[in-house]
């Protein structure tokens, strides 16, 4: 029921096999996240230069408007950062692993558009039933018009693929690839880099009390996503899954807060609140039951 070592998963990790000594995957993700501290910083820095150099003022205020992730501006400027794991891989990958950085997304080396749009399609419907049961229990305002809307979203779902894309090829391709090239057991390669995953999540100065809720939440679609790559043999589904869940919180529907700059409606509800943790359970609840479906099918295909 649960992922194996499939000849398909065999074949997506095959091109890891040669360096897979563990020192280089933990000297990989360490390499990788100080280069994405790095970007962060440099485009921190840059911000604040080049927006002080405009006019005295404004570089600190475009800064305090990343932090705060509630405007166009720094919803993309935190996508951006996040993208910055993209080269950062490459740069692992080849001088680190000696493979290329298209290794990652499977044997053909490139994004299998077939897989990818079933992952979409498979989340685009829970979204549709969570955006309507949202929809009906709380109030929407809508945050801009549509003209506005319509003028940045195509940056907007350009860096969202570059964001998912970069999470998906770190923890889905890259660690999980390295991991079950020297481990056969599942739960070292489809648990461990799905645990991380969630731990990425954690933010108890915005979520309170509900920060380990969050990180289950994060780590349960990590698992997910693990699983859907391993039985595929593919980063494909993963990608449009991830993508797709994003782009519909991001872009049309979401909590006013951090990387909410550019969702067309918003509602307003506390991420410590008691509200927010029952939201939550709900959507842990919906993803075990959806998930449960997905292996019984999975069962009677023998993927």
């Amino acid at each position: 029921m649960f992922p194996h070592l499939s000849p398909a998963f065999q074949a997506y990790i095959a091109p890891a096999q040669a360096r897979s000594q563990i020192w280089r995957t933990v000297l990989g993700l360490v390499l990788i996240f100080a280069l994405f501290l790095l970007a962060t910083v440099l485009l921190g820095l840059g911000t604040t230069f080049l927006g002080e150099y405009i006019k005295p003022g404004l570089g600190v205020r475009l800064m305090n408007e990343v932090e705060t992730g509630r405007t166009i501006f720094s919803t993309f400027a935190m996508l951006a950062v996040i993208s910055t794991m993209i080269p950062a891989l490459w740069l692992v990958l080849k001088f680190l692993h000696k493979r290329p950085l298209h290794t990652v997304l499977g044997p053909s080396g490139t994004i299998n558009w077939r897989l990818w749009r079933g992952g979409a399609a498979i989340i685009l419907i829970l979204a549709a039933i969570d955006a309507t049961t949202t929809a009906l229990s709380t109030d929407l305002t809508q945050q801009m018009p549509l003209l506005k809307w319509l003028t940045w979203l195509v940056p907007a779902l350009i860096l969202l693929f570059l964001q998912t894309t970069a999470e998906e090829m770190v923890f889905r391709g890259y660690l999980q690839q390295q991991l079950a090239a020297r481990f056969k057991s599942r739960w070292i390669w489809w648990v461990l880099p799905s645990v991380m995953f969630g731990l990425a999540h954690y933010n108890p100065a915005l979520f309170g009390n509900n920060t380990w809720l969050i990180v289950a939440v994060t780590t349960l679609m990590g698992l997910i996503l693990a699983d859907i790559t391993a039985r595929f043999g593919s980063l494909s589904p993963a990608m449009g899954l991830h993508f797709t869940n994003n782009m519909v919180v991001m872009l049309f529907m979401n909590s006013s807060g951090q990387l909410s700059g550019m969702s067309f409606y918003l509602y307003e509800i506390d991420m410590r609140s008691p509200e927010m943790k029952s939201a939550l359970l709900v959507s842990l609840a919906g993803m075990l039951f959806g998930y449960g479906i997905f292996m019984l099918i999975m069962r009677r295909r023998r993927l």
